[in-house]
Order: C-alpha cells, then structure tokens, then sequence
C-alpha cells in the first residue's frame, strides 16, 4: 500500500489509461481529498490500479486490475468490515471469497466525447445554481426519499465545488442535474445528481439540465466527462440522446461480513 504522495506520477498514468472508468479516482488525486486514499500498484501492468477511498466511516473500492493481480494485497485490501464498491463484474469473485454478504446493482458507465456531443435546448427559467440555493436542491432531493430515487451520495460541497443547474417552474426548483466530482486539474467531471421532482417530470428537465452541465464542463476545459446510470434506469435513453456513449458494464454496491 502507498499514499499518493510517494508515486503520484504511476498512479496518474495508470488511470488516464482509461479516464471514464478512473474518472472518480482521478479526482481523489485533488489536494483536498488524496489524503483519504489509499492506492495498490501491482506490477503486472502499466494500467493496473486500485484505490481505497477512506473519507467516510466505510471505505469506497474501485480497481482497473485483475483478480489475480490483486490477491498479493487482499489483506489490505479487504481488512475492512464493510466496502462500498464500483467494480467490474470480473472483480466480483475476489469480493465474494472475502465478503458473505454482497449486495450489487448493475450499472453502465457512459462517456461524452466532443464530437458525439448533442446539446439540449434550454428553457427560459434554467439556471446555475449557486450556494445560496443548497435549501432548494435539498428540499428538492427529499421529494425521492419517498420512492428512493433521492440522488445517491449527495454532499453540500458538492454545490459549491462542482456545476449544476436547475429548472425552475412558478419560482421553485423542480430539476437539478450536476456533478459527482469534478477535477479541474486533471480535466475530469463526473456527472450526477440528477433529479426531478414526482409532480414535473416528462417535460424533459433532466435532458436540458444534463446538457448544460455537459456544456460548462466543456467550456472549462473538462476532458473526460463520464456518469453512471442503472441499466434499467429509463434516464440510459436521456443521456443516449445526448450523445453519451457506454462505456463499460460494472457494479455499484456494498459488501459486508
């Protein structure tokens, strides 16, 4: 196990051997976050990478490596009770020799690319949503607690950190899209967070508010745009409009003893 500071340049090269699918890891090298990361470097490849993301009380796992590349480090690498996972479905065998209960959604990883690009039209009453209006968007959130569809993994900074935008219908927030993380030293946004609350939806808020996050990211100089969706989710034909492409198949999920 190493920390980021001792091999910065290998772990680099290793995820931008494949940004979409590195690109949360790639923001967790931001200053602000690469103390909570704990990085496995096996030597089998030059693209071969896992992290353990250790900000919250269970840790995040995510690798780019094989199962066998990975066994020399299952110790370190599975001490923990429990383990929030992205995963390729190769990986899911290694977790289920260490974890009884294992518990996963399927998932795609889109990317965005210039020149498949297809911007929505906005409406009149889309705009970036700033600080102050955290209140809104959290209210707005809670409308999906009901029906747990509440975007996953939301965090105020998330607001002020990142890009979202919102629709507005008589003065309130009834849409939200924005991004999960969002590097600008490594050129990398993950678009997330996208919402629209029960009472307004077919009226192609997300699609319009999904481009506009597309299209700042762009302006500000993002080279990998990438986000997540359940495959069953209806929003995978949204984003296909769009212009995002699949990327990859994995697994969102949790694991536990």
């Amino acid at each position: 196990m190493v920390t980021l500071n001792a091999l910065e340049n290998d772990v680099l090269a290793r995820l931008m051997a494949d940004p979409a699918w590195a690109v949360y890891a790639l923001a967790d090298l931001e200053p602000a976050l690469a103390s909570h990361c704990l990085w496995v470097l096996p030597e089998a490849r030059p693209a071969s990478v896992a992290l353990l993301y250790c900000a919250f009380d269970t840790p995040i796992f995510w690798t780019s490596a094989t199962p066998a590349e990975l066994a020399p480090f299952a110790g370190d690498l599975f001490r923990h009770p429990a383990l929030i996972l992205q995963i390729q479905p190769g990986i899911v065998p290694l977790i289920e020799n260490h974890y009884h209960h294992v518990q996963l959604h399927p998932m795609w990883r889109m990317s965005l690319s210039p020149r498949d690009f297809q911007p929505a039209a906005p409406a009149p009453a889309d705009r970036r949503l700033l600080p102050a209006d955290l209140p809104a968007l959290e209210a707005l959130y809670a409308d999906g607690l009901a029906a747990s569809e509440q975007p996953d993994f939301f965090h105020p900074h998330m607001l002020s950190d990142g890009l979202f935008y919102g629709a507005f219908e008589a003065g309130e927030l009834v849409a939200a899209a924005g991004t999960h993380v969002l590097s600008s030293r490594f050129s990398a946004a993950a678009i997330g967070n996208v919402y629209t609350r029960r009472d307004s939806r077919r009226r192609g808020h997300a699609s319009r508010l999904t481009s506009l996050v597309a299209a700042g990211l762009y302006r500000s100089g993002a080279a990998t745009i990438a986000l997540s969706v359940r495959r069953e989710n209806p929003a995978f034909a949204v984003y296909r409009a769009l212009g995002f492409r699949p990327h990859c198949e994995f697994f969102e999920g949790h694991a536990s003893r």
